[in-house]
């Protein structure tokens, strides 16, 4: 641990429990002064003194909608429109087309799992409305839904509401101008999605790691960035999750560089395209057994009571 950070050992190592079980994900042990600074200004939204007040009162009472809170603080990613070029040429060069063309009509659902802060989804919405992109899905109606932790990230995906830094990132000046206003509020800076983008564009919580894939089943899910942080047996309940949600036919997109054993079973690879992803037309389950070496929120409690 660094000096001059207030977090025990203890304390840390115990978030690192946490959010390997709730987000899948293995923080690293040199992660002292990002956790700090993420925390310390969730514990003031939350109205506590301090951090450590804050932390001694998630592992005293087992708070479940603070653990989420402070475990989607610690894993949220840093994100900018048009991210992975690649990923969004071949939606819209292979996916999307595949999809119009065998339904010929009707609606074609797509969720972002692990939306972030909603610049994906706003970026494919972006893109659909270049006049190429939108004369082919002139047969469908495309919608977007976004899921995720709750988070300040989240809420601010919901807003359509980005900083001047934000929405400087991947955005071209015409698409800014064209599909951004900005904040009227005195004194702001932010800029809003404009209300055309926002149609057909939703956004949820969800509890990604206990998620049982029950929503309604859509036709392309992109999963993209998340992967290798994820623990081998976060991956694993990720995959049957994904593969329950995603219709037979239907689409995964990882990111280009992304590389998921555990969720090929059931799917094909497309050719040329890194990371897309066929599903089946039957049923196939993923293979081998579940890894069952996981820590338990309550675990995590028991050995910090344990530690007095």
């Amino acid at each position: 641990m660094r000096g001059g950070l207030s977090l025990t050992h203890s304390y840390y190592e115990a978030l690192r429990r946490l959010t390997l079980q709730l987000a899948g994900v293995q923080m690293g042990s040199d992660h002292a002064f990002l956790v700090e600074t993420r925390l310390s200004d969730l514990a003031r939204k939350e109205g506590y003194d301090t951090l450590d007040a804050m932390v001694e009162d998630l592992f005293a009472t087992g708070q479940s909608q603070l653990a989420l809170h402070v475990v989607s603080t610690l894993v949220e990613r840093d994100t900018h429109f048009n991210r992975d070029t690649v990923s969004f040429d071949a939606l819209f060069e292979h996916v999307l087309p595949d999809l119009v063309e065998k339904r010929g009509g009707g609606r074609i659902d797509l969720l972002s799992y692990g939306c972030g802060s909603g610049q994906d989804l706003y970026s494919i919405a972006i893109k659909a409305r270049d006049p190429q992109n939108a004369q082919i899905l002139t047969p469908v109606s495309l919608h977007l839904k976004g899921v995720d932790y709750p988070s300040q990230a989240l809420e601010r995906a919901r807003a359509g509401r980005y900083t001047h830094f934000e929405i400087q990132r991947g955005l071209s000046v015409r698409d800014m101008l064209a599909h951004f206003t900005p904040d009227p509020t005195p004194g702001s800076t932010d800029w809003l999605v404009a209300s055309h983008l926002r149609e057909n564009v939703t956004f949820e919580d969800a509890h990604l790691m206990a998620d049982k894939g029950q929503r309604e089943s859509c036709h392309v899910i992109l999963f993209r960035g998340t992967v290798k942080h994820l623990s081998r047996s976060a991956r694993y309940r990720v995959s049957k999750t994904l593969t329950l949600m995603l219709r037979h036919g239907g689409y995964l997109i990882l990111g280009s560089d992304d590389s998921m054993a555990e969720i090929n079973a059931g799917f094909s690879q497309i050719d040329g395209y890194p990371g897309v992803f066929r599903r089946h037309d039957a049923i196939v389950e993923p293979v081998g057994k579940q890894p069952t070496n996981r820590t338990t929120f309550e675990g995590a409690k028991a050995r910090r009571s344990n530690s007095h």
